[in-house]
């Protein structure tokens, strides 16, 4: 009988090498790491884990492979880890990006708004749920989701067909993509008077004519939850996994404490 593979845990450090702020919204911090990672061109918006150091402690204390070949995780592990989209990666220098959303607090928030060169974060992994397949892909989110959209804009195959539809708090979070012909973006600034333009976009318009279509968002819990029940409602013929979208927060929790996809 032949014997799983050892699962693997990249366990690297991530340095902070340059600051940029891009917006109202968003800040961008560079980094170096001190292992390659493994980021597939095919990943449609792709996601690391990152760990921080314990404030008690100022130690990162990474998960382990038990005797069984499973991952021990710890609850104050689980406290300390949070999910980012890959906005940009070098395999060659081993150089990532990584765009923080600017909230008022949080763990993540608060550790990118003073971090500096030379500061560190571990890495867990990086993954990518799904992959390019020549899919008519419809692509939605707030704020929290403009990295992941826009990189995985900015990588699209020659083939593929695309429209994103994307609220941002300010007009200065709007981001200048490449020119594409199969590509069409819709942005839309935050409008508390018009709380449900993004979800009306995406309705307006009729895919009932793609036999091979993706729809991937990612965004807040509750918008989240609207636009799955819209979508399967004007399409209920649509295979469950042609709808993939993601809270990728929620108001007022933590990770950790809601579920991503309910």
């Amino acid at each position: 009988m032949q014997e799983k593979p050892r699962k693997a845990i990249i366990n690297a450090l991530l340095t902070v090498i340059k600051v940029e702020q891009l917006s109202r919204s968003f800040l961008r911090l560079h980094f170096s790491c001190d292992k390659p990672l493994m980021v597939n061109p095919r990943w449609i918006c792709p996601h690391l884990k990152l760990l921080f150091a314990d404030p008690l402690t100022g130690e990162i204390t990474f998960p382990q492979l038990d005797e069984n070949n499973k991952i021990m995780v710890s609850d104050r592990i689980r406290q300390l880890a949070r999910s980012y989209s890959i906005r940009g990666y070098d395999e060659s220098t081993n150089q990532l990006i990584i765009d923080f959303a600017i909230h008022s607090r949080g763990l993540a928030t608060v550790w990118a708004q003073k971090a500096k060169i030379g500061d560190q974060v571990g890495i867990v992994g990086t993954a990518g749920k799904l992959e390019f397949d020549n899919q008519f892909l419809v692509l939605m989110g707030d704020i929290s989701a403009v990295p992941s959209i826009c990189y995985t804009l900015e990588n699209l195959p020659s083939s593929q067909t695309a429209l994103a539809f994307i609220e941002v708090n300010h007009k200065t979070d709007i981001v200048d993509l490449p020119i594409n012909k199969n590509v069409k973006v819709q942005w839309f600034v935050k409008d508390l008077n018009a709380p449900n333009q993004l979800v009306d976009a995406v309705m307006n318009i009729n895919f009932s004519d793609q036999d091979n279509i993706l729809f991937w968002g990612g965004m807040e819990r509750s918008l989240a939850q609207q636009l799955r029940h819209s979508i399967k409602d004007k399409y209920p013929n649509l295979e469950p996994n042609a709808i993939q979208i993601t809270s990728y927060w929620r108001e007022g929790f933590a990770e950790g404490e809601f579920k991503h996809r309910d």
